[in-house]
């Protein structure tokens, strides 16, 4: 009697301890996660930078006039990605939020890119090193 009843009891306990793992059979997707928020160069909300790059706040500065219609900036940020990886972000970025191509130059470390807007100018200089890649961002009326 006393083997039936522990092993009637060890059967609860299996069959509803299951019943709280999630393991798929239920048909339930789960929600897909969010791609990561990509960061802008502030002030300029249509100036991307790419993840996981850090702001330099001791050698960035930000200067703006009357109600924040002039902005002009220096902004310097740093990260661990490939100079190829990061200049294909710039062209294709840019693209997307309105900014068009005027030139740019590459040499063997670094890569300059200038861009325009309907009365905006910025230029995009990356550099690397063998730890680093660094940004620069210029950006201000035409």
């Amino acid at each position: 009697m006393f083997k039936r009843v522990t092993i009637y009891i060890l059967m609860i306990l299996i069959f509803s301890g299951c019943a709280e793992w999630n393991i798929g059979l239920d048909g339930k997707k789960s929600s897909p996660s969010r791609p990561p928020q990509q960061a802008n160069a502030y002030p300029f909300s249509d100036i991307p930078v790419p993840p996981d790059f850090s702001r330099n706040e001791s050698k960035s500065w930000i200067y703006e006039a009357g109600s924040g219609n002039i902005k002009v900036a220096r902004l310097f940020f740093a990260g661990y990605k490939k100079i190829d990886h990061v200049v294909i972000f710039y062209q294709n970025e840019m693209l997307n939020k309105g900014w068009a191509l005027v030139n740019s130059i590459k040499t063997e470390r670094e890569h300059i890119m200038n861009y325009q807007k309907e009365g905006w100018v910025s230029t995009i200089r990356v550099e690397s090193n063998i730890v680093s890649t660094f940004i620069e961002i210029q950006a201000g009326p035409k």
